[in-house]
């Protein structure tokens, strides 16, 4: 941790030295920012409340006589469509913004504007809700809010139940419909119990007992095949055993270089005694030991007996039936897993038939039910044709009329320059932290031994008489006062943009410039 955290400081101090570089990019960047922020345009804000009754006295008389219409539903039904392009061309058309535009393309551009701000959303109690609009003009503002208020109430005055009549076609066409699912879904119920006759649980109780006896006989041949493994294992081991045996019997097999290696041998100790081992008779002495030891391997390899030993034969016959019967073993299992791949295929494919069924079943019953329904409903349609319906199902109410906004509520911009300042002093610190990397400078003993790996016995500090001092100090000085400086023009543009009045006049000057 202490490591770390000199570390640390070593790079503070590494960036304090190039502070310079990071007092002129904050110079640079921070008063290009709060300029950038102060000319942002100014967003007002308007907005209406308005209530919305769906209370009625006729809706429990009727219930169960006629078909039941939910007020809230159709409330909520058009809060959504609210902004759907028919009302939104109805608000331009209300706020005269459909006057200034010539092309297609800028009137799909304000309908695009009316549909992303103008913003309708719940109160927090039920059926009261908000409606409000942000934008650049407080009077457009304004009247963009009341123009959607009174086509939000417009869709609801006067709105009746769906006619009778339209409902008694609707139901209709659904009963023709419904009644043909109905059949055609009787057909393929009886269509699949005939191509299906075989697939019944019982069929497949058989084919898991069939599934269970191969795994069963899988399991005896895989135990057998391991066993037989094991055997040649054992096998191969006894005959490296023999092959060990007659290779030590061999080594003692007189042959016509054992004569001559000795010459040799005798020769290289007597060269020994007299040179060193660098010695070019030394050096061809070797050589010719080693080439007539090769020789003499390969002639007690092609003389070996092992050919005629009757052990090793029968062992070798042995290992041939074992691979064998390993061989054969392995075919066997894998034939039984190929048959137990395939039940358990004709297996698997009995659940999804049965599950077909019930799908079948279940879409069978859905569509019955839903054609009896649909005769309930029909009965209560034609019931409802002698019934008055009410033509005031909601009744609004506005709470709060739009007002004209006095003050703008936005962009954000304290925390705009907020956030300027900092992202300035951020890129600025990194600025110098990567001179500082580029071209690092030795600030401490420390460092200067991880560089050099030269031990230091001392530090040498600057004299007053040297300038550094007063150098380092004026450095300081001019560093405090920029930063001093920048802090003040940074209140200072606070200052103009919380002030909406000042903000307004500068901004309104520096157009006219």
């Amino acid at each position: 941790m202490k490591e770390q955290l000199d570390l640390l400081l070593q790079y503070l101090r590494g960036a304090w030295v190039y502070r310079r570089w990071a007092v002129m990019t904050v110079w640079l960047l921070c008063p290009i920012g709060w300029i950038a922020v102060t000319m942002l345009p100014s967003q007002y804000t308007s907005e209406a409340r308005v209530y919305a009754d769906t209370r009625s006295i006729l809706q429990p008389l009727l219930r169960g006589l006629a078909v039941d219409t939910d007020p809230s539903k159709e409330l909520s039904l058009m809060v959504k469509t609210l902004l759907s392009r028919t009302n939104l061309e109805t608000i331009a058309r209300y706020t005269d913004a459909d006057v200034s535009v010539t092309t297609n393309e800028e009137y799909d551009k304000l309908l695009d504007d009316l549909k992303e701000n103008i913003q309708i959303k719940s109160a927090g109690r039920e059926n009261l809700f908000t409606i409000s609009y942000s934008g650049a003009d407080p009077q457009y503002v304004q009247d963009v809010v009341q123009a959607a208020l009174d086509v939000f109430v417009e869709n609801a005055v006067g709105r009746k139940r769906e006619d009778t009549s339209q409902a008694n076609q609707f139901i209709e066409a659904q009963l023709a419909e419904y009644e043909g699912r109905l059949v055609e879904a009787e057909n393929n119920l009886a269509q699949f119990k005939q191509e299906n006759a075989g697939a019944m649980p019982d069929t497949l109780q058989q084919l898991i007992k069939k599934v269970e006896n191969l795994n069963a006989a899988l399991e005896t041949t895989r135990l057998s095949k391991k066993e037989a493994e094991i055997q040649l294992a054992n096998a191969q081991s006894q005959l490296q055993q023999e092959m060990v045996l007659i290779s030590k019997q061999s080594s003692s097999y007189q042959t016509e270089y054992d004569i001559r290696l000795e010459v040799l041998e005798t020769r290289l100790d007597e060269l020994l005694f007299r040179f060193t081992d660098k010695h070019p008779d030394v050096k061809e002495t070797r050589r010719q030991i080693a080439e007539l030891k090769d020789l003499k391997e390969s002639y007690i390899e092609q003389s070996s007996p092992d050919t005629a030993n009757p052990i090793i034969k029968e062992i070798k016959l042995y290992i041939g039936k074992l691979e064998n019967t390993i061989a054969s073993l392995t075919v066997r299992e894998e034939n039984q897993m190929e048959k137990i791949a395939s039940l358990s295929e004709v297996v698997s494919q009995i659940p999804d038939i049965e599950a077909e069924f019930t799908s079948l079943m279940r879409n069978y019953d859905v569509t019955r039910k839903q054609y009896e329904q649909l005769l309930t409903r029909r009965e209560s349609a034609l019931i409802s044709q002698n019934i008055g319906q009410t033509s005031d199902e909601i009744t609004f109410r506005v709470i709060d009329a739009p007002l004209y906004p006095k003050a703008p509520s936005g962009p954000m911009r304290p925390l705009f320059l907020a956030a300027v300042l900092v992202a300035s002093v951020g890129a600025g610190g990194g600025l110098a932290f990567l001179n500082s990397q580029a071209r690092p400078v030795v600030i401490s003993a420390n460092q200067l031994l991880q560089q050099t790996n030269i031990p230091v016995f001392g530090v040498v500090s600057a004299t007053e008489n040297s300038g550094l001092l007063t150098q380092s100090r004026k450095q300081k000085w001019i560093f405090a006062l920029l930063s001093a400086l920048l802090l003040l023009l940074f209140a200072l543009f606070m200052v103009i943009n919380i002030v909406p009045s000042l903000q307004s006049a500068i901004t309104q000057g520096v157009k006219l410039i």
